[in-house]
């Protein structure tokens, strides 16, 4: 069958995220069922599959390494592709070039994609398309902070976004909360893997949730969005000590983001991080082959500006367009401000200090909690 490749490949190159940095090898299905086609892919944590419109009836069942199949779509320069079974091989021809995939057989048979689905459901409700997408547009800048970090600091809460019917929690030095209102009450870890997979959607969706008993006795947690064209469904995390150790963690920062703070500012947020732009130019080009996760400078707070300094005495100087303040100073990581600031979609920025603790930015309904550093 002659399939248009620009159909394909954004949807490939969004799972091909999900199964690159996954510690579990994927599986992918190709199967039609009269004029649809399915493309599914699934390992220990999700389940995802995605329906295509075909221009006529087709017959075609495969099953292959998912990662090798995606990062071939995704380069494919052609207009079309033709997709052919062969024997044991499935036949991709693209304008002069052809590339043979072998398929995956389980006991002389073409392999079974195991599905996910819930036994017991015990939430269901809509959720809106413009949470997910601030969940991945917002809470995944946070995760880039992991990528140059030496994985032994590291602690296991960083790994995960908790979501509640208020919102969505995540952190690493600092944290995030996103705050958006779901219909009913729900508790849910999930991974970064499972939140690129949010691109997929574009449509509002439909979220069950609830559990499977395993025949070992164990309680698997399991939820499910799903639209028109999309399914997918995740073994969710169930450990119940990870899950009231994120709701602490989250409740904490909310008390932080409700405190009275002596001194609070607003700035236009771009041009704050053109500012810290032009002082990292300076600080990289003297550690230019180190990796660099952690770069603190002087914040100095005055009536009217914003004074940032590094410790080779370049300064810029941010005008305060509205403030209740005396004089502060604290030292902030840039690289953290950077990234947030990098995922703010308003104008201003509200900063919040004065407990020499933390310090609130906050950008329409989404807080950040920054740590001060403590010393010299």
């Amino acid at each position: 069958m002659v399939l248009k490749t620009q159909l394909f490949q954004e949807t490939c190159k969004t799972i091909l995220m999900a199964v690159d940095s996954s510690n579990y090898a994927a599986n992918l299905e190709l199967i039609t069922d009269q004029n649809i086609l399915y493309l599914n892919v699934t390992n220990r944590e999700y389940y995802v599959s995605i329906k295509y419109q075909l221009d006529q009836e087709e017959n075609f069942h495969a099953v292959l390494n998912a990662q090798l199949f995606l990062n071939l779509i995704t380069t494919i320069t052609a207009d079309t592709f033709i997709l052919e079974s062969k024997d044991n091989i499935v036949i991709i021809k693209t304008g002069k070039s052809t590339y043979k995939l072998p398929l995956i057989f389980e006991n002389d048979t073409l392999l079974k994609l195991p599905t996910i689905s819930i036994d017991n459901i015990t939430v269901s409700m809509p959720i809106k398309l413009e949470i997910l997408n601030s969940i991945v547009n917002v809470n995944r800048k946070e995760f880039l902070k992991l990528k140059n970090r030496d994985t032994a600091t590291i602690n296991l809460l960083n790994k995960f976004y908790y979501i509640d019917e208020d919102g969505c929690f995540n952190y690493t030095d600092g944290g995030t909360l996103n705050t958006f209102k779901l219909d009913k009450p729900v508790k849910l870890a999930l991974t970064d893997n499972i939140v690129k997979l949010f691109k997929l959607f574009k449509t509002d969706v439909f979220f069950d949730f609830g559990h499977n008993l395993l025949s070992n006795g164990v309680v698997q947690t399991v939820a499910i969005f799903k639209s028109d064209t999309t399914y997918l469904a995740i073994n969710a995390i169930s450990d119940s000590t990870i899950l009231s150790k994120l709701q602490t963690c989250c409740g904490i920062l909310k008390r932080y983001v409700s405190d009275l703070y002596e001194t609070t500012i607003t700035v236009d947020a771009n041009t704050l991080l053109a500012a810290l732009n032009r002082l990292l130019l300076f600080t990289k080009n003297s550690y230019a082959d180190t990796k660099l996760f952690a770069i603190y400078m002087k914040f100095t707070i005055t009536p009217t500006e914003l004074l940032i300094s590094d410790n080779m005495n370049n300064t810029e100087s941010i005008v305060i367009e509205n403030s209740i303040s005396s004089n502060y100073e604290m030292q902030l990581n840039l690289m953290d401000l950077k990234l947030l600031l990098e995922a703010c979609k308003n104008e201003h920025i509200t900063i919040n200090c004065g407990n020499h603790k933390v310090v609130i930015i906050k950008h329409g309904l989404i807080s950040h909690m920054l740590p001060e550093k403590v010393g010299n």
